[in-house]
């Protein structure tokens, strides 16, 4: 009786805990799903970007993270056994995440492959964009902000006005809801292509920016005055505006070449077939240079 006791027991605990029959994960395993594993790597990778200010904290970090992965293999096991990984729908959702996945992986080891500017590029680009740096221009301008309309031709449309009361017209007139602002324009902080195009504008032209959001905002510039950056703030803006430039070429250059040459084995169904591009026009005499475009 006794020894069937002690067995009856063993056995109770078992159920208590996933270790049993396999041992307590050890090692990369930090945890056990029955028989799946949630490894280190599994935690590092949820754990990413999370910043923690001291060890209690990124242990309970940690702890929910993991908490997180248990608790969505339970799910995903209990799912299973329902068969839903069984469906034509699934199968479709996981061929999109498998692409997905794939493109993004690809994209962040050209990333990784750029190498960081050297502080005598860095020094060079500051020379030669003044109106960043040593003489930081920050511009005063009065907006005209409004939700873009499913309407490729109202760029064309505000192209020639010269005043935001022009432009305000329009709107009313296209029955286009608008707001009016006053804002700052850091140079610091936009492209450097647009800073040289503000500076390039005559006091009566107008620019054209597209916002986040579908926004368009509409501006003038009223006032400009310098702000200097020390070297410090100049060197660490320069650095990282000239890696996430080549990081974008490398990224376009590479996915562009690929797509490209993947287009000409493409086929469509009549029905989904894309317009043609329009015919080029013919050649027409050279001619006075055309006056500068405003921002789109």
């Amino acid at each position: 009786m006794k020894s069937q006791f002690a067995v009856a027991l063993a056995a109770l605990a078992c159920v208590s805990i996933s270790a049993c029959g396999g041992g307590q994960p050890k090692g990369q395993v930090v945890a056990k799903v029955g028989k799946e594993e949630v490894t280190v790597l599994d935690l590092q990778g949820a754990m990413a970007g999370i910043q923690a200010p001291n060890a209690t904290v990124r242990k309970a970090a940690d702890q929910q993270a993991l908490n997180a992965i248990i608790q969505r293999k339970i799910l995903a096991q209990a799912a299973r056994k329902q068969k839903l990984d069984k469906t034509p729908e699934f199968a479709r959702q996981q061929e999109q995440l498998t692409e997905t996945l794939l493109v993004r992986d690809w994209q962040e080891r050209l990333i990784r492959a750029v190498p960081t500017p050297s502080a005598e590029e860095a020094q060079q680009f500051i020379a030669q964009h003044p109106d960043i740096y040593g003489a930081r221009k920050r511009f005063t301008v009065d907006v005209v902000r409004f939700i873009a309309p499913n309407d490729p031709l109202l760029p064309k449309a505000i192209q020639p006005l010269h005043t935001l009361d022009e432009v305000r017209a329009l709107l009313t007139e296209r029955k286009i809801p608008f707001a009016n602002a006053s804002n700052q324009i850091d140079a610091l902080i936009v492209d450097p292509r647009f800073t040289d195009q503000l500076l390039k504008m005559k006091p009566d032209d107008i620019f054209i920016a597209p916002q986040a959001n579908n926004v368009m905002i509409v501006g003038h510039v009223t006032g400009v005055r310098v702000d200097p950056v020390g070297n410090d703030i100049a060197v660490r803006h320069a650095t990282e505006y000239l890696r996430r430039s080549r990081v974008q070429q490398a990224v376009q250059r590479q996915f562009g070449s690929v797509v490209a040459q993947g287009m000409k084995e493409v086929s469509y169904a009549k029905a989904y077939e894309p317009p043609k591009p329009p015919a080029k026009a013919a050649a027409k005499p050279a001619s006075a240079p055309a006056a500068p475009a405003k921002a789109g």
